[in-house]
């Protein structure tokens, strides 16, 4: 029986070009997963914005228990990361896979069991959070129940992707594939690792402290960072079957994967911790600065090439903010761990700006980038209004380097001010008070670009098929923003 194939241009060439195509037993998980990453993305930032409201107004429902701060706080930080930032990682995972695919996905429908019951997870776990049931954990603050769903779904969802990877043997060759194949092989052995150490009686104190943020750092650097430059890599291939066998892009490759781990050491300057471990943690940021600069090298080159190509479209734009924002989010999350930075702005807000840099400023947009692209390629539809499509771009743009600024400019007082004894401690938050305010807007700013986005896509998604569309729609694929 025949397989309905979906035939898509190729990843922003122009010219002449090789249609490809991607069967729909792949497209259709990968846009199911698709939408319920946007989904979760709106869930979460309104968490934020609500969380940023209580920030300047702290009796802002204040009456109603389940949305006291810390728990919106920690709802917001998991849906994003396992609902928006894994569930789209997934979508590209199979993506890549089912483009080079000689044969329709057979095990399609478990997939799409598997992530729907994922995100059910996902639910369950946001709900017990806002209810209070939150271990003393961040980026793995999950009830154990809902930690150990995740993991079953995950494994289910990815065994198929993961053999072909290394059945294929791609990964020895593309550094698309080999990051993409660190990432989904880290996940279920860092959680198992978590179950069996949290539910050891020795890892008790301090030293749960230390796996709590070998945990973090790993989530960082070994799923979102690979998956993010999976999505780079892949997109400065091309459809071509280029090889990538650049020293650099492999030397950063082999440095993120040694040292990710060990940089988490870097966080625990201060606690009663031998002084080696806080050293090995620093040394290893700076391997890491050392890895982001040889990548950064590796894909500069490589993007002007590709942008050359694309004429400067949308794609263009999402993949080149993202490129950059990695390489300031990796450089000064090592610089601020140098112990005479770190002495002053450890545990301020300028943590917190290249945090928020990393997951919103390089990966959430090297993600929506690949979902552009997959949506246009999906629908086969013309988009409403290019003019919105470029809103949602700009805010998001302004947005976050707006959220950057005023989270730095703040942190910077806020560490200055607290170096003084003499100041009472609310003078301190009434000095940093204005630039929360201003981060609480620009968080407003990237909502609103999310909303229109969302918005632009459900109308994309419900409009009839015509062939106009269709053609004005390629036209747009290779436009200018």
């Amino acid at each position: 029986m025949s397989n309905p194939m979906v035939e898509s241009q190729e990843w922003m060439e122009s010219g002449v070009s090789r249609p490809v195509s991607l069967d729909r037993s792949f497209f259709i998980p990968v846009i199911f997963t698709l939408f319920a990453a946007f989904f979760w993305l709106l869930v979460s930032m309104g968490f934020a914005l609500l969380g940023a409201g209580k920030i300047v107004i702290p009796s802002l429902l204040g009456s109603w228990g389940w949305l006291t701060f810390g728990r919106i706080g920690l709802a917001s930080f998991l849906v994003f990361s396992y609902g928006w930032g894994m569930n789209g990682g997934l979508a590209y995972a199979l993506y890549l896979i089912g483009k080079n695919a000689q044969e329709p996905f057979k095990g399609s429908g478990y997939f799409l069991c598997s992530a729907l019951f994922w995100n059910l997870a996902i639910f369950i776990g946001m709900m017990a959070v806002l209810i209070g049931d939150i271990p003393s954990l961040s980026w793995a603050g999950w009830p154990d129940f809902v930690l150990f769903l995740l993991l079953l779904n995950y494994s289910l969802m990815n065994y198929w992707i993961v053999k072909k990877l290394i059945v294929s043997g791609n990964f020895l060759r593309n550094l698309s594939h080999s990051y993409l194949l660190i990432a989904l092989l880290w996940f279920p052995w860092a959680v198992g690792s978590l179950f069996v150490f949290f539910h050891w009686l020795v890892i008790r104190g301090v030293s749960f402290a230390s796996m709590e943020w070998w945990f973090n750092e790993g989530f960082l650097h070994l799923w979102l960072a690979p998956v993010g430059l999976s999505m780079l890599y892949d997109y400065v291939e091309g459809r071509n079957d280029q090889r990538s066998s650049s020293f650099l892009g492999w030397l950063g490759l082999i440095l993120f994967f040694i040292c990710s781990n060990f940089a988490s050491a870097s966080h625990l300057v201060g606690a009663p911790f031998p002084l080696w471990i806080v050293g090995l943690g620093i040394a290893a940021r700076l391997l890491l600065i050392l890895g982001a600069v040889a990548i950064g090298i590796d894909l500069l080159q490589r993007l002007k090439k590709r942008i050359q190509t694309s004429k400067q479209n949308i794609f263009s734009r999402y993949f080149l903010i993202a490129f950059y924002c990695f390489l300031i989010a990796i450089i000064g999350d090592g610089l601020i761990a140098l112990p005479p930075i770190s002495r002053l702005v450890h545990f301020s807000f300028v943590e917190i700006a290249f945090l928020v840099l990393f997951i919103y400023g390089f990966y959430s947009f090297v993600l929506i980038g690949m979902a552009h692209y997959l949506y246009s390629n999906y629908f086969r539809k013309p988009w409403l209004s290019e003019t919105f499509l470029k809103i949602t771009f700009w805010t998001n743009m302004y947005g976050i380097s707006f959220l950057f600024v005023f989270l730095c400019l703040g942190g910077i007082i806020q560490s200055v001010e607290l170096e003084n004894a003499e100041l009472p401690f609310s003078q301190v938050i009434e000095s940093v008070l204005p630039y929360l305010r201003g981060a609480g807007m620009s968080a407003t700013l990237i909502l609103f670009s999310q909303l229109t986005y969302c918005f632009l896509l459900l109308l994309m998604s419900l409009m009839p098929v015509e062939k106009e569309g269709i053609e004005k729609n390629e036209k747009n694929l290779s436009r200018s923003i």
